[in-house]
């Protein structure tokens, strides 16, 4: 869960824990915001928990150890009699401050006010506080932001490796370079020191012992149990054989749930290597064969994470179906963010090169171009293509119509890059835009399809009300 979806409840409370911690409760008002924090994610509570309700047990017992009790009697007058005084002596004042020097401020006499703590306990963290002021090594200015907001800083850090927790970066520790100083005897070795402030999600990574190759997907409504989370060593025997089953049989149902598995036992192990990105991959290319644009586009986002930590795959190739994707999408503004982040070495890589090819044939209504790029569409990017084809194809003939008298059919099966004469006639057909000027001969008989001349003006509005069914895009699945 990353920062930005904390509700704003949530954000307050924990600002409101840590600013009412002390030096003596500070580890455990951390230890126990974790397990609050940590569970409420578990449980999918974070969002409907009355968080100003919530009162850890720490702070607690710190407002009943703060109590105040009135004095009975007072040693010294108030502040407004001693003002009234002070231009008495200066030998006398002189004396007050040796005083206060010598008992080290800590006799009651020496505080003005009526009030005192019942116990000593706030004297002790006076003191370990002023005692620590000495101790620590000098800050960063990075450090100082930090410690300046309680170390709320820690706790609202971007989930940066998408992780899908509550957006801590896990097992974070700071690593300090002690010098040798003296006769300390240190060698300038690296120390580990644990933040106390960052889930170290270590301790909730479970590693798995099934040995099942084939397991259905089930939604998570509980911590995972190990017994039922396959390995990697099985993960990869799973693969090759989701891989064979799929070349042999092309069960997208079964590929589906299977891959879905496979992704969720990854998750759960925190599994972040070349076998995770492969594994997105296929999956993703098994998606885009069966036209599951929406299980595709989540498996683009998810190697969007991965290729920005390093591993090795094939970004390019799927930097041209992100490419393809927003075409369909018409998503203009990420269409322009992607284009200006794209570096001179992507945009020479061939699949790239024709994604961004086929975005200038659309932006300058080329369809002659467009439909040619179609047909030598590499990898799978035809796949992609295919869910706005048609959309092109009647934005293309609505053009034709407006421009010519009549046009062969022939020449639209070739131009709009149909399959058959068969299938553009259909298409026509299913637009109300079948329109012939020779659809009888004079003999009588049908004319063949090959030998149809298409009226341009007497279907042109029935193209202008045809392109009214692509206006609106499908957008299942939209994760980006």
């Amino acid at each position: 869960m990353s920062q930005s979806s904390w509700p704003p409840e949530l954000k307050a409370w924990v600002q409101n824990c840590l600013a009412r911690a002390t030096a003596s409760n500070k580890d455990a008002v951390n230890n126990e915001l974790k397990k609050v924090l940590f569970e409420a994610h578990a449980q999918g509570t974070i969002n409907t928990t009355d968080w100003s309700k919530v009162e850890l047990q720490a702070l607690k017992s710190q407002a009943q150890r703060t109590t105040y009790t009135p004095q009975p009697t007072y040693a010294v007058s108030s502040p407004a009699l001693s003002a009234s005084s002070s231009a008495s002596t200066l030998t006398k004042d002189t004396t007050l401050k040796k005083k206060k020097k010598k008992n080290n401020g800590t006799s009651t006499s020496s505080f003005p006010s009526p009030y005192l703590f019942s116990g000593s306990a706030e004297e002790e963290e006076a003191k370990a506080r002023r005692a620590a002021r000495f101790q620590k090594p000098a800050a960063t200015p990075s450090s100082n932001h930090a410690a300046a907001s309680g170390g709320i800083g820690t706790w609202f850090v971007d989930d940066a490796i998408g992780s899908g927790g509550l957006g801590m970066v896990p097992g974070q520790v700071g690593k300090r370079k002690i010098m040798g100083k003296g006769n300390l005897g240190y060698g300038g070795a690296v120390v580990q020191e644990v933040d106390p402030n960052v889930i170290d999600w270590d301790a909730y990574t479970i590693r798995g012992t099934s040995t099942k190759l084939e397991k259905s997907y089930l939604r998570l409504t509980s911590e995972p149990s190990p017994a039922d989370i396959r390995p990697l060593p099985v993960l990869e025997q799973t693969l090759e054989l989701l891989k064979s089953r799929w070349k042999n049989e092309h069960n997208y149902a079964y590929a589906l749930d299977q891959f879905k598995s496979m992704r969720q036992d990854l998750t759960v192990q925190r599994i972040k290597n070349d076998f995770t990105v492969k594994v997105y991959e296929i999956h993703a290319r098994i998606a885009l064969e069966a036209k599951d644009l929406g299980e595709y586009n989540q498996c683009q986002s998810m190697l969007r994470q991965l290729y920005e930590l390093g591993l090795h795959g094939h970004p390019e190739e799927f930097l041209s179906y992100r490419i393809m994707y927003l075409l369909h999408t018409r998503n203009r503004s990420d269409m322009a963010t992607l284009l200006a982040q794209l570096t001179e070495a992507e945009k020479q890589h061939p699949a790239v090169k024709h994604s961004l090819d086929v975005h200038a044939a659309l932006s300058t209504s080329n369809y002659h171009r467009f439909f040619r790029l179609f047909i030598t569409a590499p990898n799978m990017s035809g796949y992609i293509m295919d869910h706005f084809v048609e959309r092109e194809r009647m934005s293309a003939l609505a053009v034709m119509s407006k421009a010519y008298m009549t046009l062969p059919l022939d020449y639209i099966f070739h131009t709009l890059a149909f399959d058959s004469e068969d299938e553009t006639h259909q298409f026509l057909t299913e637009h109300n835009a079948a329109v012939y000027t020779n659809l009888h001969a004079s003999h009588g008989f049908r004319t063949p399809l090959h030998d149809l001349i298409w009226d341009c003006r007497k279907a042109h509005s029935a193209c202008q009300k045809g392109m009214e069914k692509y206006r609106v895009v499908d957008l299942k699945g939209q994760v980006d």
